[in-house]
């Protein structure tokens, strides 16, 4: 389960390294002008490549700063999934004085919070660039606003859960969780039964369950049938407004669970915290 959010929202074009894809025919993306415009996004793409996620913020749009709240906002989206942009080099562009999409082919390292391993892809990027206040400011959608890695982890009746990763949607709140089957025999894993997220200011967040498999997860919609010394990274989605910048701590309650050979089913409950 990839869970980059950048590359899953954003891209035109995606190529694992080491794969072999079918030719596909070269996009037309159409040509770079030399202009204000092309330096714009190179200085925005520069400052991303460097980390220096202050400087990339100060680039955005007044909505995308708006929408992201702070440059510590903006750069937990990034680190969450342990972000590098190894390299990157502008292939293309549409539009004009009035706004302009460029796509920039970026070779991105990540975290791959299923197997806990870095991979690398290539990737194809839109970002645009118009004009705001007298000056150019870029426009890179397709984020949460907020988000946080997590190692917090849980054990009960021979199963293990593991929050991995906790991003903030205006209309949602997407927990990347791992399950691991410890014991000798198969577990069924039904969260989106009684599934509920809470935090300390009374706030409880309910889990999604609908049938749009771009919020939620299937497998573990129908209910997953885990084998022993096996596990499933899946993602669960809870029903929230956006939220502010006051500090929260949080509480992820998984259920129901149901032992092979079982009496009842059962339920585990997790304090989730920050931290790779």
């Amino acid at each position: 389960m990839k869970t980059l959010g950048r590359s899953a929202c954003a891209l035109l074009c995606t190529t694992l390294l080491g794969a072999s894809p079918s030719p596909q025919p070269r996009p037309n993306y159409g040509p770079v002008p030399n202009n204000a415009q092309t330096v714009a996004v190179k200085r925005y793409v520069d400052a991303l490549r460097a980390a220096r996620y202050d400087d990339a913020f100060a680039l955005l749009s007044d909505d995308e700063r708006a929408y992201f709240g702070t440059p510590a906002s903006f750069k937990s989206v990034f680190e969450a999934d342990g972000f590098v942009l190894k390299s990157a080099s502008v292939v293309g562009a549409r539009g004009d004085d009035r706004g302009r999409v460029y796509f920039v082919r970026e070779h991105i390292t990540f975290v791959d919070h299923s197997d806990d391993a870095r991979h690398e892809i290539d990737a194809v990027v839109p970002i645009g660039v118009l004009p705001e206040h007298g000056a150019l400011h870029v426009k890179d959608p397709g984020k949460p606003y907020r988000a946080f890695a997590s190692a917090s982890t849980v054990e009960g009746s021979g199963l293990r859960a593991t929050v991995k990763k906790v991003d903030f949607f205006p209309d949602r709140i997407d927990v990347v969780v791992t399950f691991t089957n410890l014991g000798d025999n198969f577990v069924t894993l039904l969260p989106y039964g009684k599934s509920v997220l809470r935090d300390d200011r009374g706030g409880v967040y309910r889990i999604i369950a609908t049938k749009n498999w771009a919020v939620t997860d299937k497998r573990l919609y129908e209910g997953v049938r885990l084998a022993p010394n096996s596990r499933y990274t899946g993602l669960l989605a809870f029903s929230s407004p956006r939220l502010g910048e006051v500090k929260r701590s949080w509480s992820l309650t998984l259920s129901p669970a149901l032992r092979e050979g079982g009496d009842e089913p059962f339920e585990l409950t997790l304090p989730i915290a920050p931290g790779a």
